[in-house]
């Protein structure tokens, strides 16, 4: 069975780059989103292995990737979470660490970090690919 996938990026070119990564390693993407709502009503209904998640998306009444993120973890604590950053702060990546995201990746995205994610993940996930080929896209 294949380690499915969620996107959840408020930027479409994020999510194609996304998508190849995920995809080249062994992963089925089942959806993408681009807003809070979205990705809670896909995530309820799809019940992903592995969620890429925005720390910058944001919702309605002041909800945020990090609500999301919590609401995640304690809907399905045994999915992997992937935090994708923009942000430099350490303390952002820290937060989401000790609540129990498998991984934090800054973008722009390089191929040590996403080479670090694939570990993580195929530990995990020992069916997905564990290669180079896997961490740069190709």
């Amino acid at each position: 069975m294949a380690v499915r996938a969620l996107i959840a990026h408020s930027s479409g070119i994020t999510r194609d780059i996304m998508r190849s990564h995920l995809e080249c390693g062994g992963c089925q993407v089942v959806a993408e989103t681009e807003t809070v709502a979205q990705t809670v009503d896909i995530f309820r209904t799809t019940r992903p292995d592995v969620i890429a998640l925005d720390s910058g998306l944001h919702g309605a009444q002041g909800v945020d990737a990090l609500w999301l993120f919590r609401t995640i973890r304690r809907e399905s604590p045994a999915a992997s979470i992937v935090i994708v950053t923009a942000s430099q702060s350490l303390d952002d990546r820290r937060i989401y660490l000790r609540d129990g995201a498998l991984e934090c990746i800054a973008e722009p995205f390089v191929n040590f970090g996403l080479a670090r994610v694939w570990r993580r993940l195929s530990d995990v996930y020992p069916e997905l690919k564990r290669t180079d080929e896997a961490a740069s896209g190709g």
